[in-house]
Parts: C-alpha cells; sequence; structure tokens
C-alpha cells in the first residue's frame, strides 16, 4: 500500500478514535448524559472508551508505517 494512503487510512482512524473519546465528554457537557460518580472508574471499562483506544494506537502504528515507507527504509 502507498505511503500517501496509510497516512489517510491513519488519519480516518484517528479522527474516529478522537470521536469516540470526544463524544461522552460532549454529552456530558450538554447535559444530555450524567457524569459517572468520582472513583467508579466506568468510563474506563466503556466499550466506546476501548474501541477510540484501539482505533487511535492503530492510526499511531500506520502512520509510521508510512513515515518509515516514505524514508525509504
Amino acid at each position: 500500500m502507498a505511503p500517501e494512503t496509510l497516512n489517510l487510512v491513519a488519519l480516518a482512524l484517528g479522527a474516529v478514535g478522537f470521536g469516540c473519546f470526544a463524544l461522552p465528554v460532549l454529552q456530558r457537557l450538554s447535559g444530555r448524559a450524567e457524569a459517572e460518580p468520582l472513583g467508579s472508574g466506568r468510563s474506563l471499562r466503556s466499550p466506546l472508551w476501548w474501541a477510540g483506544f484501539v482505533l487511535t494506537v492503530a492510526a499511531i502504528f500506520l502512520q509510521r508505517i508510512a513515515a518509515q515507507q516514505m524514508a525509504g527504509g
């Protein structure tokens, strides 16, 4: 796959991953969702949080591969 294509895929995955992180925050700020009690740790068990984490890690990994290919390594 061409480095330019990998860059675009990484950008898309990063944007979706960031959206997974930001959506619950925006919902709480707008009042559509209630915040969890302090110390409950439920936000770290959220499937949306894990989806955002995995997508962000995949985006970083693809970006590193694209950068190596562009450098000729």
